[in-house]
């Protein structure tokens, strides 16, 4: 199997937005901000759940943050209103995602501005690249996942964009995941993006020279040699809860941990090259298409390849039911262990058996309690 050329790889947060609730008291309007020494740049209209949007610049006049507040129907008493009072969404610019560590800025105006961080709405992760560790063009591998040569594993609903013309058929992107999907993926030509936007974000060229895809950021060549770069990107929305953390190695806890879904978990390049190693087998999978044979028994189309040394596996991203699921297995398991164990002892009372079925019964409802102790803060009621 090929592997890609020895280039650091290219890992980043392009989108990051929290859902947060405000400190009673301070003011969060824009002449709030104004008060406080920000330039801001309102708007004159909200959207249809915010009735206030603007954005507070930087030093050189740049986006750096753009908050959505003051949430419509909370006066009217509106029982379909989901909002609170004090409710805002809070978006880093683009332009500073691509910061060396983005998600320390966000944190860091979060605190500064008192707001109390609910959960995050949106983050999206990418890796650029421009070719496959396996050795694929992404453009022929497109292609063939358009023309279902390569059948994708999860995530049947698909969109696609490109041209067919008298002397050409492309594709720029594929995109999977429906409206509310915890987690959309979408594989896309960047550069073709960037040139057909006119090069609006210079900061994103500058990272593929700074990795060493390209040496000039005018023409986006390397050598004087055109480059196209490829983005594979997972935007995962407000809905995700937590990574569950499957050890099996570890057999006091069943080998099952949870993590729940914060900004440290994404707060250097390890976390997010950890998050992306990690969703590609379930949400960039495929299968080599063969007719009238089973998905499961035809052969795996490898894209990415990650050493072992590279990232920490066994995560999943799951939703709040997930979570929950995860917690009790551990017990149910042992519970029900438990509870055919001590049948099991009625019946042999008086055994040469009795005794040690005490001895593993008592010991499994220690681990329980345990257990309880660790993810509840008490103790379990089993019996």
């Amino acid at each position: 199997m090929v592997r890609r050329e020895p280039r650091e790889r290219l890992v980043g947060i392009d989108w990051l937005e929290m859902f947060v609730n405000e400190d009673v008291g301070r003011d969060y309007s824009a002449d709030g901000f104004r008060s406080r020494g920000y330039c801001v740049l309102e708007r004159d209209y909200g959207t249809k759940t915010m009735a206030e949007m603007f954005t507070i610049l930087d030093n050189s006049g740049h986006p750096f943050i753009e908050v959505r507040r003051a949430p419509r129907g909370l006066d009217s008493g509106a029982a379909k209103c989901v909002y609170q009072l004090g409710d805002a969404y809070i978006k880093l610019a683009n332009m500073y995602c691509y910061d060396a560590n983005p998600v320390r800025l966000m944190l860091d105006f979060l605190e500064r501005e008192k707001y109390y961080i609910k959960k995050i709405y949106r983050i999206d992760l990418y890796t650029d690249f421009e070719i496959f560790d396996s050795g694929d063009r992404p453009d022929k591998v497109v292609r063939r996942i358009v023309n279902h040569t390569y059948s994708k594993i999860n995530q049947s609903h698909r969109r696609v964009s490109g041209a067919d013309t008298w002397t050409e058929c492309f594709d720029n992107w594929v995109s999977w995941g429906k409206q509310g999907s915890m987690v959309s993926t979408k594989i896309y030509d960047k550069t073709k993006e960037l040139r057909e936007t006119g090069m609006h974000k210079p900061y994103i060229v500058e990272t593929w020279r700074r990795a060493g895809y390209i040496d000039d950021v005018v023409n986006l060549t390397r050598e004087g040699h055109a480059v196209q770069m490829w983005r594979l990107e997972f935007s995962i929305k407000g809905n995700a809860k937590g990574w569950i953390y499957i050890d099996k190695n570890d057999s006091e806890d069943g080998g099952r941990h949870s993590l729940p879904h914060n900004l440290t978990l994404y707060s250097t390049r390890q976390g997010v090259v950890n998050a992306i190693a990690n969703l590609i087998p379930y949400y960039f999978r495929f299968k080599i298409y063969e007719e009238g044979k089973r998905k499961s028994l035809c052969k795996d189309k490898t894209l990415f390849i990650f050493d072992k040394d590279e990232y920490e596996d066994g995560y999943r991203l799951t939703n709040e039911s997930d979570i929950e699921r995860v917690r009790n297995v551990e017990f149910e398991d042992d519970v029900i262990a438990v509870n055919h164990l001590v049948r099991a002892k009625i019946k042999l009372a008086g055994s040469e058996f009795e005794n040690q079925l005490t001895d593993v019964i008592t010991e499994l409802q220690q681990r329980i309690d345990r257990r309880s102790m660790k993810i509840y803060g008490k103790e379990s009621d089993v019996f």
